[in-house]
């Protein structure tokens, strides 16, 4: 590759990144936004605001997808841990 096919592919590349990255947000966005229903759900059928069982789950199939992928596990669940925690931080607003 010369230096100006490798100056288009970095571009495209990049933009591509750009494009996932306010995907990734919008979903993220989307998620979060879905915490005033589930403590609304939680609080009328009495259940608890951490939910042990759902969070071993959720790991589990996220592992199970990762499985066969050279992805760093331990940091994909990293995320979704964060993930887990704003939506909690949400769900706490609505108490």
């Amino acid at each position: 590759m010369d230096e100006k096919e490798a100056e288009i592919l970095l571009e495209k590349s990049r933009n591509k990144i750009d494009e996932i990255d306010d995907n990734i947000l919008r979903l993220i966005m989307e998620r979060t936004s879905l915490s005033k229903d589930i403590i609304a759900s939680k609080k009328a059928l009495n259940k608890k605001l951490f939910d042990p069982t759902r969070e071993k789950a959720i790991r589990e199939k996220i592992l199970k997808k990762l499985s066969d992928t050279e992805i760093n596990k331990d940091k994909v669940l990293e995320i979704f841990d964060l993930l887990a925690q704003i939506n909690k931080e949400e769900q706490k607003k609505y108490l």
